[in-house]
């Protein structure tokens, strides 16, 4: 929905005299209605940045969003673009943030400047995480999607496309910093802020008829420490152990991301695959390789589709480095203390497992109606088998490893 003049854009056209006067203002929105349930008491199902997740009770709130988007264009140059999203937020309660807010330049019709905040191309869709309607599932594969936990960018990105013979080349640098927001699971009450210093990289897509593929590669620096890290980092340094002192930490920590992606699609059957690789400095952040394969046929306005996903911990679950001297008179505390700090690094190193997660959907596309543009049903059964521990699951009991399904249902719309 289009209007010529509005409040919002003579606001912004008036701190910026020097644009056009005709000044257009867009605006489009969407939102998920979902519920979620597992099949097994104790266990939560969550990404790392969420205090509270899906559980045996079900939960209305995990995949619920509601987000407006709008856009003011100056000229044909330039324009600015904000979008809010009303969710649940990382300490646990329903909120509004800011997902987007960029100025944009394009002095030529295949480049385009971006500054403000937006969401760098770490995966196929990071995009599009928060739009359901847009999505194959109900929600991204965990083993890829989980793989990061920094979404969001303040800085710069370009956007170029260009013609190599029959394939269209996109190439997408960007540059920034952010902010890793994550849930202070200690006293089960607000949330802990990292910075996040000089994330960097470069994405490149290649479309050709109804295949396209993209491969990217960022890195990112963590600029500050957890607080339930101190203590552990304070006690090992104490004992002699100050080199594994600072790989237990997420301060100075950097970690690079690999992705690579297919896609084909010929409007009746598509299949989709991702990989993705993430590095690290420390104990605390193992490293990472998550894949996925998901495969769909339309038949109508309806889509079932299937998809295999698999998750590998590519680093030590168990530490080496703390040696535990043998009985002798005098040194039963200093025993006992490295007993202890032994059994907590191993813990923090065995955070995460393999795991593998196979999982079936059902897509129905409503006929649009009133101002809804276009809406869905989706259905979905994730059967997620964790290896030798908890697999991503963010909560379980001690010596769990057992498979769980989880049951979704959403309805996603855009306005």
């Amino acid at each position: 929905m289009r209007f010529r003049t509005s409040i919002i854009a003579l606001a912004v056209a008036a701190a910026l005299p020097s644009v056009s006067s005709a000044v257009e203002f867009s605006y489009n929105g969407f939102t998920t209605a979902g519920y979620s349930q597992l099949d097994k008491d104790d266990v939560v199902f969550k990404t790392t940045n969420d205090m509270d997740g899906i559980d045996s009770d079900g939960s209305f709130e995990y995949d619920s969003i509601i987000g407006l988007q709008g856009t003011v264009k100056f000229s044909d140059q330039w324009a600015f673009t904000a979008q809010g999203v009303v969710k649940r937020e990382t300490d646990g309660d329903f909120g509004p943030s800011i997902d987007w807010a960029y100025l944009k330049w394009q002095p030529l019709s295949n480049l385009a400047v971006r500054a403000g905040l937006t969401r760098p191309p770490t995966f196929m869709f990071s995009d599009s995480i928060y739009v359901g309607y847009s999505n194959i599932w109900v929600r991204p594969p965990l083993e890829v999607y989980g793989i990061s936990p920094v979404y969001q960018l303040a800085g710069v990105d370009a956007v170029w496309r260009t013609n190599l013979g029959p394939v269209r080349l996109t190439v997408q640098p960007y540059f920034g910093n952010s902010k890793l927001e994550l849930p202070n699971t200690t006293t089960g009450n607000g949330e802990y802020e990292l910075d996040v210093k000089d994330w960097y990289g470069l994405a490149l897509t290649g479309e050709y008829g109804s295949f396209s593929g993209r491969i990217g590669w960022g890195t990112k620096q963590y600029d500050e420490e957890l607080p339930s890290l101190v203590p552990l980092k304070t006690q090992l340094t104490a004992v002699g152990y100050a080199d594994l002192a600072r790989e237990m930490g997420m301060d100075q920590n950097k970690s690079p991301i690999l992705n690579v992606g297919l896609q084909y699609d010929n409007a009746t059957q598509f299949v989709v695959a991702e990989y993705a690789h993430r590095g690290t400095d420390s104990i605390v952040v193992p490293e990472l390789s998550g894949a996925y394969l998901t495969f769909g046929n339309r038949f109508g306005s309806f889509t079932p589709y299937a998809t295999v996903a698999l998750l590998n911990v590519d680093s030590p679950r168990t530490n080496e480095d703390i040696v535990i001297p043998a009985p002798a008179p005098g040194n039963a505390v200093l025993r006992a203390t490295l007993a202890s700090l032994d059994a907590t690094v191993d813990r923090l190193a065995g955070a995460v497992s393999d795991q593998n997660t196979y999982s079936l959907g059902l897509r129905y596309d409503v006929p649009a109606f009133s101002v809804v543009k276009g809406a869905v049903v989706k259905a979905q059964i994730d059967h997620i088998d964790p290896k030798d521990g908890k697999g991503f699951f963010g909560q379980a009991p001690v010596g769990f490893s057992e498979s769980v399904n989880v049951y979704s249902l959403t309805f996603d719309f855009i306005f």
